[in-house]
């Protein structure tokens, strides 16, 4: 008799087991790796969720800026699967009357702020459907949504608990969001090399970029320019991206986060 199942190298997986294995939770944040934060939201969705993988995703996200956050979210989305849970939390105005959101695009979920983090995933998706979080505990921190809130509802999608929620048209999340770009002329995010991440497509990129009144040309990869030159290229998650072939682009360009760019002749 031959087993039904998936083939990993020696090994057959019952195909029940393998989808079990490849479901994940995406942590996605600005807290960064210093202090408390990011521990303790990722041990409250752990012990909700002890079965499922937990992948921090990023925690050094553009610093309180839901926007530039927005546009890098969307661009990471290759890295999902239908089933998939994204818990996203970027958000200075956490304790305010801002919604908390589960949000399904294409089937995978999404839960975090309403404040236009979900923007461009939202735009970009083709079936959308949101959820506003009305569970609150009672012992609720007024300024840590992502653990008390946002990281047991995410645990709770992934495992198919219920928690009360409402639907929400997606006409009625962010109004700021709903007036973004498609595509964003400035930087949002600088690795630890200094690239700068910018907000637009890098494959529609073909001519020069001009940061300040440095005029950059495209370039394929790091070793198609001379050491310590400039260039843009699309990068691996397919966002225009600035860079210095073995130098830091942040620190010959002056730039940060929000710096504008514009496309040149």
């Amino acid at each position: 008799m031959v087993a039904t199942g998936i083939v990993v190298s020696k090994w057959v997986w019952p195909l029940k087991l393998w989808d079990i294995l490849i479901e994940m939770i995406f942590i996605f944040s600005d807290f960064g790796v210093n202090g408390p934060y990011s521990g303790t939201m990722r041990s409250v969705v752990m012990r909700n969720a002890p079965d499922i993988s937990v992948v921090d995703l990023m925690v050094d996200a553009p610093d309180r800026n839901p926007k530039a956050s927005s546009y890098l979210l969307a661009a990471l989305k290759r890295e999902f699967a239908p089933g998939d849970v994204v818990l996203a939390v970027v958000d200075p105005g956490v304790g305010s009357d801002r919604k908390g959101l589960v949000v399904e695009v294409d089937g995978v979920f999404y839960v975090g702020p309403d404040n236009g983090l979900f923007e461009m995933i939202i735009r970009n998706g083709k079936d959308v459907t949101l959820r506003c979080i009305d569970w609150v505990p009672d012992d609720v921190s007024a300024s840590f949504h992502g653990r008390d809130i946002f990281g047991p509802v995410a645990a709770w999608c992934a495992t198919g608990r219920d928690y009360s929620s409402r639907p929400l048209d997606v006409s009625e999340r962010f109004k700021d969001g709903q007036s973004w770009p498609d595509a964003l002329a400035e930087v949002i995010y600088i690795d630890t090399y200094g690239n700068l991440m910018t907000g637009l497509c890098g494959k529609d990129m073909q001519e020069n970029l001009i940061v300040h009144d440095h005029v950059l040309p495209k370039a394929r990869t790091f070793s198609d320019v001379q050491l310590g030159e400039g260039f843009h290229y699309c990068n691996s998650i397919g966002l225009c991206e600035v860079a210095v072939n073995c130098g830091r682009a942040d620190r010959v360009f002056d730039a940060v986060i929000g710096t504008p760019v514009s496309i040149g002749d």
